[in-house]
């Protein structure tokens, strides 16, 4: 073979080898790619799974120390409430049993009538302004028990590195129970782990906080 097929066999030996080398790089690039695609894979459920966590506020309302009780004393004046009512109606139709002795074309009928309605309609505007003011009470507890509530679950996840909580109903399914039942069917949270779940945290954190604040309180003093 002369010096010129030498060239040509040489030259092409070269461009055989950039085009190998040229498809090792880009292997290489997919490759690289290819591993980088399955870490994130793998990282990403972790961080999901780091990142969130579930309460049961139902739970944490129930367990709380102060709400219990305050939510009972609402009940229980409520009750005293419905039964001065009861005696109030129950006086009314006594006095107004009067009126049969009456002849209802006489001005003794007429102001007794006159005089028992307007107390009939001054009783019942006292007694729709109470009921107002408790129901009013019990959502002003029900709001700062929550805003308490969600201030500390704040404060735990952003120590804990949790970016978001979901809230769920922890108890049990019963079969024999349909409101039960439904309430879990609807619900947003289908599988977790025990790990994630925080009430429990929660609890602990609001029972040590009403503690301390008992123990300032009586320091105080």
């Amino acid at each position: 073979m002369d010096g010129w097929g030498w060239s040509v066999l040489l030259s092409r030996r070269q461009g055989v080898l950039k085009v190998l080398s040229k498809r090792t790089i880009a292997t290489s690039i997919v490759l690289v790619g290819v591993a980088c695609a399955i870490s994130l894979g793998f990282n990403r459920p972790v961080l999901a799974q780091t990142s969130v966590a579930l309460v049961d506020i139902g739970k944490v309302f129930k367990s709380h120390p102060v709400f219990g009780q305050q939510l009972q004393d609402l009940k229980i004046e409520a009750e005293q409430f419905k039964t001065q009512t009861q005696q109030l109606q129950q006086q009314l139709q006594i006095e107004a049993q009067g009126l049969h002795g009456l002849e209802p074309s006489s001005s003794e009928f007429k102001a007794e009538e006159s005089r028992l309605a307007q107390k009939s309609a001054a009783k019942e505007v006292e007694q729709r302004g109470v009921m107002r003011e408790l129901m009013k009470r019990e959502a002003r507890l029900h709001f700062d028990t929550y805003t308490e509530v969600k201030n500390v679950i704040a404060d735990y996840c952003e120590k804990a590195g949790i970016r978001m909580v979901l809230r769920y109903n922890s108890i049990a399914m019963n079969e024999s129970d349909p409101a039960a039942i439904m309430q879990k069917v609807n619900g947003s949270v289908v599988f977790h782990t025990n790990q994630k779940d925080i009430t429990n945290d929660i609890v602990t954190q609001i029972v040590q906080l009403k503690a301390a604040s008992r123990d300032t309180g009586a320091n105080r003093r």
